[in-house]
């Protein structure tokens, strides 16, 4: 009797491979929230995969698979030279398991903002190292 196969029924379907059934049934990854976020978002991700790298905007996402599009503007014309139809809609369908790495901006900032955030990090710091000062002389005396 073949695998899935039984007497007098229909024949079952088996899973493409183990690890895709195994990761379904498991929690989600890290990825795989990293992705939703950026699908929720509306972010633009960057892929890396084996051989190659995507940038896209996530459309779509399940455990297995994630769909990113992306459009692109033909380059290296001028205004009055461009082709009639400069712009193409890619959209690529993306299995998890084949993704090595994903980057996408989780915050912009203007550059008041950015100095003022480095400027209340700084303050941290310095009330930090007074802290630990006081730890040290706290631990001295005693």
């Amino acid at each position: 009797m073949t695998e899935g196969i039984t007497k007098n029924s229909t024949r079952k379907e088996q899973s493409p491979n183990a690890r895709s059934a195994a990761y379904a049934s498991s929690a989600p990854s890290r990825l795989y929230h990293r992705l939703e976020e950026a699908l929720n978002s509306g972010s633009e991700v960057w892929f890396r995969m084996p051989g190659t790298r995507l940038v896209g905007i996530p459309i779509f996402l399940d455990t297995d698979y994630v769909e990113v599009v992306d459009v692109d503007v033909a380059e290296g014309f001028e205004d009055e030279e461009l082709p009639e139809d400069p712009y193409q809609r890619t959209v690529w369908l993306i299995r998890l398991e084949e993704i090595s790495a994903i980057s996408y901006a989780t915050d912009r900032w203007s550059k008041e903002r950015f100095e003022r955030l480095l400027e209340q990090s700084h303050k941290g710091d310095e009330r930090d190292d007074s802290l630990d000062d006081d730890d040290e002389e706290d631990a001295f005396e005693s």
